[in-house]
């Protein structure tokens, strides 16, 4: 398997299991919130303030899978930046932890244990993409790319011979 081939396997890995995540969540969260079902549901998810803190997750989700959707080949530095993105964001590790979102997710870890075991499964899924640099002008730059892509569908000039 080419590099390239490989960063959009692990990336589509990512992507599947941040959606098990997420379906796990809504899961718990309807057993206690009725009316989180149906249209009704789905408007609150997307409108209501409470709701705010798994919109995180949900962009996320939603960025990774429109950039493999992409024909652009990924670059090691842009999935490191977005595994970055997710290790702060469900495990607060790194500059980019998301304490909105795991004030609300931890507590769910403690009482899904389906939510739990997937959540375990997408650290060893972590474990094995790339770190972000350590120079942060590459790290920075790096993540301009990633948010680039997911934002504005941009794609890398190709050099004229």
């Amino acid at each position: 398997m080419s590099g390239t081939t490989e960063l959009s396997a692990e990336l589509h890995a990512l992507s599947q299991t941040l959606l098990e995540i997420h379906t796990h969540i809504l899961d718990e969260e309807r057993r206690s919130h009725l009316g989180l079902h149906g249209v009704e549901g789905m408007n609150r998810l997307v409108n209501d303030p409470a709701w705010a803190w798994l919109r995180s997750l949900s962009s996320l989700i939603a960025d990774v899978d429109h950039v493999l959707a992409s024909k652009e080949p990924l670059t090691t530095a842009e999935v490191a930046a977005v595994a970055a993105q997710v290790r702060g964001a469900l495990f607060g590790q790194g500059d980019r932890n998301d304490a909105g979102f795991l004030a609300r997710y931890r507590p769910l870890l403690q009482a899904n244990a389906a939510l739990a075991s997937t959540h375990g499964e997408l650290k060893r899924l972590l474990d094995r993409l790339p770190v972000e640099s350590e120079n942060e002008s590459e790290r920075l730059h790096a993540r301009h790319l990633w948010a680039m892509r997911c934002k504005h569908r941009i794609t890398r000039p190709t050099s004229r011979s």
